[in-house]
């Protein structure tokens, strides 16, 4: 009942500021001047709508999007607000964000996308780019080889160093093969035109890093830790992987240990995490080298994805400095 009360109130509070803003007729008359001023009337508006919600408080923002007459494939979109005619941009935002600026990036981002297709069509099967994201994910007919990675991360990174504006940091390259929905392997590839020196996390250039779930890979690697360390009151769950950044079969994996909780308040099957298991195996017999457990009231669970890292051999830090 008192939860119906609060949405009511809350609703009609909107409803009340909604009102205030400016109308979306008058709105949108105002904007297609405005395109007609500035722009040339170079643009068709594919949506115009109030964006006002809870969280803006704002009712007179407007969500856009406009195309390109002149290119369809170019679409751009943004908050417009009313009362001020203008983009709206956040106080923090630092990047340029006009119409012109954001059609140019569009325009260039077209054209690195072309680029990197032109350039990596006769060597995979198929390829999705996504600058937004700055992912590249690479479908194979076998899985990649050392080579094959210091292959890819010359052609790719060279393509990058080309749009330091459009691609602005590192790319995470997903390499899969076959019916996998995500590849065992990511490969770093850092333009030189992009300076992470005030970054926390720096990766070293052409970093390997292993995902833990997607692969037939990495199911393997998960089912013979399950079969190996899991028990019916302490189970485990799969929680990293580091590949040897010159053998890509050699792996320390980190999985974390579970125990019913002491206190279960009703609920018997909740468990806890109550420490991590650190083990060096290899691919594809993923016989077990070595183990190490960290309990946790020894080695503090908060930052213990650093301090795993801190006790793996150099061959399989990927990260500059993490601290």
């Amino acid at each position: 009942m008192y939860r119906v009360i609060f949405y009511s109130v809350l609703i009609g509070i909107l409803l009340l500021f909604v009102g205030c803003g400016v109308s979306n007729a008058k709105a949108k008359k105002g904007f297609v001047t405005y395109l007609k001023m500035h722009h040339n009337n170079k643009y068709k508006i594919l949506t115009f709508k109030r964006n006002f919600n809870a969280a803006n408080m704002n009712p007179n923002l407007f969500w856009v999007e406009l195309e390109l007459k002149s290119n369809p494939d170019i679409v751009i979109n943004f908050e417009w607000n009313a009362e001020h005619k203008a983009l709206y941009v956040p106080y923090q935002y630092s990047e340029n964000r006009s119409i012109e600026a954001l059609t140019h990036y569009q325009e260039q981002e077209i054209v690195l996308r072309e680029a990197l297709y032109e350039a990596l069509d006769t060597d995979v099967l198929s390829m999705d780019v996504n600058v937004f994201n700055l992912t590249i994910s690479i479908h194979l007919e076998t899985e990649p080889t050392f080579n094959d990675f210091q292959y890819f991360s010359k052609k790719i990174s060279a393509i990058l160093d080309d749009y330091p504006d459009t691609w602005t940091r590192e790319a995470r390259v997903d390499f899969k093969i076959k019916k996998e929905k995500k590849g065992f392997y990511e490969l770093i590839v850092k333009p030189t035109t992009y300076n992470d020196c005030d970054e926390s996390f720096r990766y070293k250039p052409n970093a390997i890093v292993a995902n833990n779930y997607g692969s037939e890979k990495a199911e393997n690697i998960d089912r013979i830790v399950q079969q190996k360390f899991s028990k019916p009151d302490a189970p485990v769950f799969l929680s990293n992987i580091w590949v040897n950044q010159k053998d890509l079969n050699s792996f320390y994996i980190a999985f974390e240990k579970h125990e019913p909780l002491k206190r279960p308040e009703g609920n018997r099957n909740l468990t806890e995490g109550v420490g991590m298991y650190l083990i060096e195996m290899n691919y594809p017999n993923l016989a077990l080298k070595t183990l190490t457990y960290y309990n946790y009231k020894t080695t503090s669970r908060d930052g213990i994805f650093l301090f795993l890292i801190d006790q793996l051999p150099e061959d399989y830090q990927y990260l500059i400095e993490h601290l």
